[in-house]
C-alpha cells in the first residue's frame, strides 16, 4: 500500500512492490497474473476485512441499538462511529492508496467493469449492515438506503483524505465523526422507537 500511496499504481514497478511486500518476482506472479488482478485482490482484502469490522461493531452495539431511544441522538450516534472508526486503524499510506486504488480502476478501460461487478458485491453487503443497524435501533431512512450509503460513503472517504492530508506515510489517521453523525441524525428517524 505504501508502494502504491507514493507511486500511484501505474508509477509502482512489480520489482518495488515485491521488494516492500518482502516477496519474490515469482511469489508475485505465482499469486497474480498481472497488477491488475493484484489491485481487485487488494480491493476485496481491504474492503471485507472493513466490513467485517463494520459487522463487529453492529453486533457489539446490538443491545444498544435496540434499547430505548438516547436522549442525546447525536452523542450516540458519534459514539456509535467513534467506536467503529477506532477498529479501523488505516494509515495515512493506506488512505491514499484506496484512493489511487479507485481511480485507477476508473481510468482503466479493461479493468473497469470487474471493479464494477466486486464495487456492487461490496454495496449489497454495506447495505445488509446498514439495514441490520437501522432495524436494531427501530430507526428508519428519510431517504432511500442506496443514497444514504452513498452519502456516507462519500463523507467517509473526504473525512478520511482530510485526515491523511500533510502525515507521514506511517502514521495512523484520526478521522472526524462530526460530518457524518450531522448526515446520520437528519437522514435518520428514531421516532419509531416504542
Amino acid at each position: 500500500m505504501s508502494v502504491f500511496a507514493v507511486k500511484g499504481i501505474d508509477g509502482a514497478s512489480i520489482e518495488e512492490i515485491c521488494e516492500a511486500a518482502g516477496f519474490t518476482r515469482g511469489a508475485f506472479y505465482s499469486n497474480f497474473s498481472s497488477r491488475d488482478d493484484l489491485v481487485l485482490a487488494t480491493i476485496e482484502q481491504r474492503t471485507s476485512h472493513d466490513l467485517d469490522l463494520l459487522d463487529a461493531a453492529i453486533e457489539r452495539w446490538r443491545d444498544r441499538l435496540n434499547s430505548s431511544q438516547p436522549e442525546d441522538i447525536e452523542g450516540f450516534l458519534t459514539e456509535f462511529i467513534d467506536d467503529t472508526f477506532s477498529q479501523k486503524r488505516a494509515t495515512a499510506a493506506e488512505v491514499i492508496a484506496e484512493q489511487e486504488i479507485q481511480l485507477y480502476c476508473l481510468r482503466t478501460p479493461d479493468l473497469y467493469p470487474r471493479y464494477a461487478e466486486l464495487s456492487s458485491f461490496q454495496i449489497q453487503r454495506i447495505q445488509s449492515l446498514i439495514e441490520n443497524a437501522i432495524g436494531f435501533a427501530r430507526a428508519a431512512s428519510t431517504i432511500p438506503l442506496k443514497d444514504l450509503i452513498e452519502a456516507l460513503t462519500a463523507v467517509h472517504t473526504q473525512s478520511s483524505l482530510r485526515a491523511a492530508a500533510g502525515r507521514e506515510l506511517h502514521e495512523v489517521v484520526e478521522i472526524d465523526s462530526t460530518q457524518m453523525v450531522r448526515i446520520l441524525s437528519r437522514l435518520l428517524d428514531f421516532s419509531q422507537k416504542a
